[in-house]
């Protein structure tokens, strides 16, 4: 091996090799989420959507958030991996791993702040308070993962559903739509409760990948029965949906808080129903890379994996350049967001793979690095 022939896998920062499926599942969830993301930025209500527009649709599409959760599941399983050693040591283990996060939750949410002024919504932001979360979250039992994982959920729902019956009766909490952020105040709703990818739910998939991270030793012996309990959940929550969306029960306010299946509405459906799918979708990539590692297809995903930081920067850049700035693309339509997206991606895996591959860490992995360790 030369110094312009990095290997594929590399190793972690524990020394341990990396795991080729964790960084295929971040690759795909990423495509995932580039495409969510251009379709969610020339968004517009039609009254009478296509089965793609309704497929992709940002509030209610089935794919809405999916891609998402399914990176935040993996970002569980790789605090595990990263704090495991931390975890059964003494107490200078856990302060050491306690900073690591803390640093890397710091620059995230400092860079997702900013890059929301731009990039509204981004990830970066929630992901930050992910991981300053984590710095408690990593020394929990399974059992109390469970119940904060649970308790998130639940906090979601009931804050939605306080705050749709309020406005039914004519009151309106202009606080949680915190946009901008003014105040500290602000800050705190918008991390915790407000816009896309708040504390309440989605640390529901943080703790799900946490403990999905320390039974992954054992994969092949579980991997089939969590699969079929998650599709099982996920068929017999949209099947229960379509049956109230045939009736008159989601009439009432509350009933409509509790049960919908949109994006915004925090529902303990819609959250388990994310959940299901992600952990699913999690299962059967790492599955696949595994059985397929040495792949010339799975290869590039590997390498590309490692490189998912800077090409969700790069996404960003490539629709201002494109778009914004010069208006070579036109961004009329779903299909055309849709295209515009794979074709990031295309080329946004072959450059990753390429990169990887002859000079290593992305430009933005080796920052993250040198501030979080």
């Amino acid at each position: 091996m030369t110094q312009f022939d990095r290997p594929a896998a590399g190793t972690t920062n524990s020394g341990s090799p990396r795991l080729i499926g964790l960084d295929v599942t971040r690759a795909v969830a990423l495509i995932g989420v580039v495409v969510m993301n251009y379709v969610g930025a020339i968004y517009e209500i039609d009254f009478d959507p296509s089965f793609l527009e309704r497929l992709l649709d940002p509030y209610t599409g089935v794919l809405s958030t999916r891609f998402a959760a399914t990176f935040v599941v993996v970002a569980g399983i790789s605090i595990t991996l990263l704090t495991n050693r931390a975890r059964v040591g003494d107490a200078t283990d856990r302060r050491v791993a306690r900073l690591r996060l803390a640093r890397r939750g710091l620059l995230l949410l400092v860079v997702g702040y900013f890059l929301d002024f731009h990039w509204p919504g981004t990830i970066l932001f929630f992901y930050g308070a992910y991981f300053l979360l984590a710095t408690v979250l990593f020394t929990l039992s399974t059992r109390w993962l469970v119940v904060v994982g649970a308790g998130s959920a639940l906090i979601a729902t009931t804050v939605r559903t306080i705050l749709n019956w309020r406005y039914e009766n004519g009151h309106y909490d202009d606080w949680i739509n915190s946009t901008p952020i003014e105040s500290l105040q602000d800050l705190v709703v918008r991390a915790f409760l407000d816009y896309t990818h708040p504390v309440f739910p989605w640390l529901t998939y943080l703790c799900a990948g946490i403990v999905i991270g320390r039974h992954l030793n054992t994969l092949t012996q579980w991997r089939g029965r969590v699969a079929s309990v998650c599709f099982g959940a996920a068929v017999g929550i949209y099947v229960a949906s379509t049956i109230l969306d045939a009736g008159s029960a989601r009439e009432n306010s509350v009933v409509w808080s509790l049960t919908s299946m949109q994006t915004f509405e925090r529902s303990l459906p819609h959250t388990a129903a994310t959940l299901a799918i992600a952990v699913l979708a999690t299962i059967s990539i790492v599955s696949l890379a595994e059985h397929f590692s040495t792949s010339r297809v799975v290869v590039p995903f590997q390498r590309a994996g490692q490189l998912t930081l800077s090409l969700y920067l790069l996404h960003v850049l490539v629709y201002y350049v494109f778009v914004e700035w010069t208006g070579w693309v036109s961004l009329s339509s779903v299909s055309a967001a849709l295209l515009f997206a794979l074709g990031f991606w295309i080329v946004a895996i072959a450059f990753g793979s390429w990169w990887h591959h002859r000079i290593g860490r992305g430009p933005a992995e080796v920052v993250y690095r040198a501030f979080g360790g």
